[in-house]
């Protein structure tokens, strides 16, 4: 499995996991957001941001 770093965190009842996609990397994100925000066997989270340059 492969290494990724994130940053999780919280507010008014809601956990985030954000991602730092500025590498440019391609990544399943819809497979990975299932996995990462299950609360029993992931990370736990409410929503997965991706931090991603601008297309403008």
């Amino acid at each position: 499995m492969a290494e990724l770093a994130f940053t999780k965190m919280h507010g008014c009842g809601n956990d985030f996991i954000f991602i730092d996609c500025l590498d440019g990397a391609q990544r399943n994100f819809a497979k990975l957001a299932k996995k990462l925000c299950d609360r029993r066997f992931g990370i736990g989270a409410d929503q997965l941001l991706t931090i991603r340059r601008s297309k403008i």
